[in-house]
């Protein structure tokens, strides 16, 4: 029962969208996986944006927090209480950042599933209206699962297994799996300065100075930016290479989002970006 209403209220839908996408961008399924991603970020858009204004509250309060830690630094629990009194000030949320989260890893486990019916031409999902409209001769649809140099049904586990780990046509998917993890390192750290746009790029610390627990944070983060990235990578390398489009496609759509929210923060999120990465090599 759960599984039909799953499948009726989500896996169909995204499966008739998908095929429709198909057909009318001249049967090239890369293409139709393109437009679910923009389509998909541009729904997220509300979310994003609450979840960007809370972020901005909260950064307003870091002052107040830092008095809070030193005030009462050896009273934890008025520590909290007071905490939470700031937090319901601006009426901050913990569970708040499941908001865009858990939208997104529906979409994507749904998207797998249909990915993965779409390529195998298991579409017992499209509905009745919509079949002869895909195919108007009748018969089975074939499903065409080539985009640009990658078969999309295809990962590179499965081609270096056909014609070895560093053959052209291997290396190809490979450079795919990696341009996930890249994406998804420029796009986090992207974020990161968005939300804080004006940090500054360097900031230098006294030699022989304890760390801080900013630091630390600061350290662990950096460590995150990495460790998600190349996870993403060896999912990448032995899932479908349509799955490694749409989450491409996804990381570019979140920066096109924040243009669309914010401009002049994007703006100066860039160049602060652009500083830390190109100017501090010359």
């Amino acid at each position: 029962m759960f599984a039909d209403i799953w499948n009726n209220i989500f896996t169909y839908p995204l499966l008739n969208l998908t095929l429709a996408f198909y057909h009318v961008f001249w049967d090239n399924l890369g293409i139709a996986i393109l437009a679910i991603a923009v389509i998909t970020r541009l729904i997220l858009i509300p979310l994003t944006k609450r979840q960007t204004e809370m972020t901005r509250k909260m950064a307003g309060l870091k002052p107040q927090l830092d008095e809070l830690q030193k005030k009462f630094a050896n009273n934890p629990k008025k520590l909290s209480e007071e905490q939470m009194k700031l937090y319901k000030k601006v009426g901050y949320n913990p569970l708040g950042c499941f908001a865009t989260f858990i939208p997104q890893l529906v979409i994507l486990s749904v998207l797998i599933v249909v990915i993965r019916n779409v390529t195998n031409n298991q579409l017992s999902g499209v509905y009745p209206f919509m079949q002869p409209w895909l195919n108007p001769t009748g018969g089975d649809l074939v499903i065409n699962t080539q985009f640009l140099w990658w078969d999309l049904t295809k990962s590179y586990s499965n081609i270096a297994a056909e014609t070895g780990k560093f053959s052209l046509q291997a290396i190809s998917y490979l450079v795919l799996a990696f341009l996930v993890g890249i994406s998804q390192y420029f796009t986090t750290v992207f974020t990161q300065k968005i939300q804080n746009p004006l940090a500054p790029a360097n900031e230098t610390k006294k030699k022989g100075a304890a760390p801080s627990a900013e630091d630390m944070q600061k350290k662990m983060t950096k460590s995150m930016n990495l460790i998600l990235p190349l996870s993403t990578v060896f999912i990448a390398v032995s899932a479908p290479s349509a799955l490694s489009v749409y989450w491409i496609v996804q990381s570019f759509m979140l920066i096109a989002q924040y243009w669309i929210l914010d401009w002049d923060k994007t703006k100066r999120g860039v160049q602060n970006l652009f500083t830390r990465y190109f100017k501090k090599s010359k």
